[in-house]
C-alpha cells in the first residue's frame, strides 16, 4: 500500500538506440500521467482515506495502453490488478471505510 501522494517508477535509459529511447520516454510520458491522475483524485478526498484503483480505469480514464498502465502500477507497490493508496492515518481511514459504503471512482463516474 502506497502513501498519498504518490510518485511513479520511471525508467531510465542512456544507451543510443533510438527506439529504446523513444520506448523509454512513452513509459515515462505515461507514468507521469498515472501519477498525476492518483494524486489529483486523491487530492479532492477528505484526510483519512483509503483508495483503491483499478489498473484497467486507470488506463480508461487517462486513454493510455492497459498494458503499460498495468506495469507502471505493479512497479509502484501494486498488485496484480490495481494499487491501494492511504491518504492521511490508515487506521483512522480504514475505521471510516467499515462505517460508509465503498464509493469507487468507477462506479460515481457521471456520464
Amino acid at each position: 500500500m502506497k502513501a498519498y501522494p504518490i510518485t511513479v517508477h520511471h525508467k531510465l535509459y542512456r544507451g543510443a538506440d533510438p527506439k529504446k529511447r523513444a520506448k523509454m520516454m512513452d513509459y515515462n510520458r505515461i507514468a507521469g500521467r498515472v501519477q498525476a491522475y492518483l494524486n489529483n483524485y486523491l487530492a479532492k478526498q477528505p484526510d483519512n482515506f483509503v483508495g483503491s484503483f483499478f489498473s484497467f480505469f486507470i488506463a480508461s480514464e487517462i486513454g493510455e495502453s492497459s498494458d503499460i498502465v498495468h506495469d507502471i502500477i505493479s512497479s509502484t507497490d501494486g498488485g496484480s490488478n490495481g494499487i491501494t493508496i492511504v491518504k492521511g492515518d490508515f487506521d483512522k481511514a480504514m475505521a471510516a471505510r467499515s462505517r460508509t459504503p465503498a464509493k469507487s471512482p468507477e462506479l460515481n463516474r457521471e456520464d
